[in-house]
């Protein structure tokens, strides 16, 4: 018989070793590529993937935050949280923000070697972990760091209610999604930066500028200060700044600047 092919079969690559990944686990990595990327822009694409790491791994609320830096994304960055109520979020910025060990020096240090951490590798007994966080039903965390050196940083934060610990296979998912994310991260964080700076007329704040582009998105106030985990009065005074610094007096008129520049 002729072959119809100019080289013997091939054998299947072999797995890494200790490779503990499934099908299932590798359709779940691929769900979550899928739904971000087409995104438009770093607001949808921040969405989406908010929303598909709900959807594909069962956290219950998810928070990705950019800046230029690890600690401007986690302290001051523009971002979303998904999942969490208003009550929640008022307690934890008024209390438990400082106590909150995936903001220290240690945890930099371990996403910028590992990628991807949980919170029982690092305070699991904590005050924060017993008097905050178990209350209110979130068992463990695990967070991912995405460094797009120049075009900055992508912080993903996430929790579990439904474990005491997130499992090894969540974790070795999170760290293949995390290179997979990596390329589309930079281009989206890249292309809003590129953004902001031809727009940089108005000079405004980086936080100014997400309150702004969710207003002419059509969010109200509250549903601005529940994505961005700020206060509806602060809301209030980002939007008063962006609408006096584009010459806008109404939100109509700042979404048609803005998509205009």
């Amino acid at each position: 018989m002729n072959s119809a092919f100019a080289a013997p079969g091939r054998r299947p690559r072999a797995l890494p070793a200790g490779e503990t990944l499934t099908a299932e686990d590798y359709r779940r990595l691929i769900g979550v590529l899928e739904s971000v990327d087409h995104a438009d822009d770093l607001t949808e694409f921040r969405q989406a993937l908010a929303l598909a790491l709900q959807s594909w791994f069962g956290f219950t609320g998810v928070a990705v935050l950019h800046g230029d830096t690890f600690f401007d994304a986690i302290r001051e960055g523009c971002g979303i949280q998904a999942g969490y109520l208003p009550e929640f979020l008022d307690e934890y910025a008024a209390h438990w923000a400082t106590h909150d060990p995936f903001r220290s020096e240690h945890t930099a240090r371990l996403l910028a070697e590992q990628g991807v951490v949980r919170l029982a590798e690092l305070e699991p007994d904590s005050e924060f972990v017993r008097d905050f966080l178990r209350p209110h039903g979130i068992r463990d965390k695990a967070a991912l760091l995405v460094d797009g050196g120049a075009a900055g940083v992508l912080y993903v934060g996430m929790a579990a209610c439904d474990t005491d610990r997130v499992p090894d296979r969540d974790m070795a998912v999170l760290r293949a999604l995390r290179r997979h994310l990596t390329p589309l991260v930079i281009d989206q964080l890249s292309r809003d930066r590129e953004r902001r700076a031809a727009q940089s007329i108005w000079q405004l704040t980086p936080r100014e500028w997400e309150v702004a582009d969710l207003a002419a998105r059509g969010l109200t106030n509250r549903q601005i200060a529940q994505r961005l985990f700020i206060g509806v009065d602060t809301v209030k005074k980002h939007l008063s700044r962006a609408l006096a610094a584009t010459s806008c007096t109404s939100r109509t008129q700042l979404a048609v600047r803005l998509a205009a520049a």
